[in-house]
């Protein structure tokens, strides 16, 4: 190796130190290895968006769900909420066992942390535009919908669940329905678009 290539590969390591003294670049690598370095169509973004926003909301409460029912003694005791009390009278209206509601709540509320999480994933993949999305999404939001009406009682999901709630899952499945439909179609030649290619596609078109 001769003085002027060593010297090159010194500059070289030197540069690749200060480019990771700062946060930045490990957070550039971080975003690129989640959501890959190019930047989907508008409507898939539109997609993301919208559904990350659900998702999270959903994610949040199930947390506070399960830390309030994990915390009930905690709560009575220093908020002087019967948390417990509640619960159980609900159950009993709903026509479960003593105690059995209580515990079905918090191993659904458990669960859909999971779920949501895993459909976060989903999101993911859809974002980078892989035909795996719609397992990581379809199959958590199923899931979800089934322990609400089945495992919890249908009349849980009719009576205790909000309408923003059955809103925000409506919406969730339309868009993953809709949004499979279109990138099917655009795997075939089609656009992502139900009103033609837009000229976002042209333009990415144009530089293939």
């Amino acid at each position: 190796m001769t003085e002027s290539e060593r010297e090159e590969k010194e500059r070289i390591k030197r540069e690749k130190i200060r480019k990771f003294e700062s946060p930045l670049p490990f957070v550039l690598i971080l975003r690129n290895l989640i959501f890959g370095k190019q930047k989907p169509d508008m409507y898939t973004r539109i997609a993301f968006f919208v559904g990350t926003i659900i998702s999270l909301t959903f994610l949040l409460w199930s947390i506070i769900t399960y830390s309030a029912l994990v915390s009930r003694d905690w709560i009575s005791s220093q908020k002087g909420i019967p948390v417990q009390s509640i619960i159980e009278n609900r159950g009993l209206e709903l026509e479960f066992e003593s105690g059995d509601f209580l515990n079905r709540l918090q191993v659904a509320s458990a669960i859909s942390i999971i779920l949501w999480i895993v459909f976060f994933a989903g999101l993911v993949l859809l974002y980078r535009k892989k035909k795996l999305f719609i397992y990581f999404t379809i199959v958590p939001l199923a899931l979800h919908l089934a322990m609400s009406m089945f495992y919890l009682s249908f009349t849980y999901f009719a009576e205790d669940t909000t309408m923003f709630d059955k809103i925000a899952l409506l919406v969730l499945g339309l868009i993953l329905i809709m949004h499979s439909y279109l990138m099917g179609n655009e795997r075939k030649g089609g656009s992502i678009s139900f009103f033609g290619k837009s000229q976002e596609e042209d333009d990415s078109n144009s530089f293939e």
